[in-house]
């Protein structure tokens, strides 16, 4: 259980974990700042080692993803960046994804390799061949994502995550697009979700979570302290109550975006549809195996190249052109604009990111709403 000093009576609790608006806190006497500081007595000295809000934050989604500690920070990219400065030192090497999330590549490349650390993409279709990009003695980390972020595509997990440990590599999954619920059963070293998605489930408050055992959490931790944004006790709060109807929200998500891609499926101005739960995605043997649901996110190519693309995306009503994933309210955007355009080699292969390919993020709104505002855009 988590310390709660907010209470006014012993089981008193109220009923929604209050925001902490404070930088600092006090104590009475310099005899329990040396007993707190000496680390003797349980307590709080200031809002970027942690506060109340956030600790009932972090409690609630280590519980859920099931993992023994969690930190919050700011955004969910500071939470990746975070991880990687921890675990990586210079002339280290990173295997990385190259359909995973382009922020994620883009700090490896712009960031990373500026001080001496060099990365070798591998696409989802090499994870096969992956003791091959192995460099022995210098591969530090391998950066997992399932699935894949815009592309849905699917890695297994497990077997990724064998030949890390065989090698005494650091394996770190982006869960964003799983969510809290999935893949608490694979044997990865480190967690990291943006909260902005699922957690938050409106798109109101951004926020990013490191996951794994106490151990791990304190080294990324306490290696960022002075480079890393402290998520605010207003948003910790926030997303805290976003979380009490996570499970609601991630089901009917999972169900709109399977009924939508089976009829994307059938519709004649598609020409492609990816997403795990169908039988036609290169990787839905691997997801039906290690995933409990298939996601809300989804990709498909529209018939009539890039300027019928632009114009069933301009005639959509339900679905905002939005940046976003995890929202209740269904986006859709252009996938090679948003997401693929700094990396030209991304059209290529069953991955492959067109100038018609269209990224949904579906939302809670009834299926047949959605269908019909798709068949209108498409018709």
């Amino acid at each position: 259980m988590v310390d709660r000093p907010w209470s006014v009576k012993e089981r008193n609790d109220p009923f929604v974990v209050p925001s902490f608006e404070t930088i600092s806190f006090s104590l009475p006497s310099m005899a329990d700042w040396e007993t707190l500081l000496k680390g003797e007595q349980d307590g709080w000295v200031y809002l970027s080692d942690g506060n109340p809000s956030l600790a009932a934050l972090e409690k609630l989604l280590a519980g859920i993803q099931g993992t023994e500690s969690c930190w919050v920070t700011s955004t969910g990219k500071s939470a990746i960046a975070a991880t990687l400065l921890a675990l990586l030192n210079q002339d280290d090497h990173i295997i990385l994804l190259r359909e995973g999330y382009k922020s994620t590549r883009l700090f490896v490349e712009t960031v990373l390799q500026r001080f001496g650390v060099t990365v070798t993409l591998i696409g989802v279709d090499d994870i096969p061949k992956l003791t091959e990009f192995i460099k022995p003695g210098r591969t530090r980390v391998m950066v997992l994502e399932a699935p894949t972020n815009p592309m849905t595509r699917v890695p297994d997990l497990h077997y990724c995550a064998k030949v890390a440990r065989e090698h005494g590599i650091t394996t770190v999954l982006d869960n964003s697009l799983s969510g809290f619920h999935q893949h608490g059963d694979v044997p990865v070293d480190v967690i990291v979700h943006s909260l902005s998605k699922f957690a938050c489930g409106v798109g109101d408050v951004m926020g990013g979570a490191v996951l794994s055992t106490k151990q791990w959490v304190q080294k990324i931790k306490w290696g960022n302290i002075w480079n890393t944004d402290a998520l605010s006790a207003h948003a910790a709060v926030e997303i805290w109550k976003g979380m009490q109807t996570y499970f609601l929200r991630i089901a009917r998500q999972s169900s709109n975006a399977l009924a939508i891609a089976k009829y994307l499926e059938e519709h004649p101005r598609v020409s492609r549809v990816l997403y795990p739960g169908l039988p036609s995605h290169p990787d839905h043997a691997v997801a039906k195996k290690q995933m409990k649901d298939f996601g809300s996110v989804l990709v498909f190519d529209t018939k009539g190249g890039p300027q019928a693309m632009r114009e069933a995306l301009d005639r959509l009503q339900e679905f905002r052109i939005a940046f976003g994933t995890g929202f209740t309210q269904s986006i859709a955007n252009p996938a090679w604009l948003f997401y693929a355009r700094s990396f030209p080699e991304q059209q290529t292969g069953l991955s492959a990111i067109n100038d018609t390919t269209i990224r949904l993020s579906v939302g809670i709104e009834p299926p047949e709403v959605l269908i019909a505002d798709l068949e209108r855009a498409l018709s």
